[in-house]
């Protein structure tokens, strides 16, 4: 068996700004959810949020700039 590096397992800048914008779009939809609790429990809303929040807004604004 071959032993992986230490620097294969690390995330590139990349990685860790993806990782942001997750943690960023979760952080908002717990805020929506607090204040609307009917939002929180919506399964279909909840995927709604994610891809708008984590593929359409971050692919609109690649285009924009």
């Amino acid at each position: 068996m071959r032993l992986r590096l230490l620097r294969d397992r690390i995330p590139t800048r990349l990685d860790l700004r993806v990782f942001a914008g997750y943690c960023l779009a979760a952080a908002v939809y717990i805020a929506i959810g607090v204040s609307v609790t009917d939002f929180l429990l919506s399964f279909w809303v909840g995927v709604a949020y994610i891809v708008l929040a984590a593929w359409a807004v971050p692919t609109i604004v690649r285009r924009l700039s």
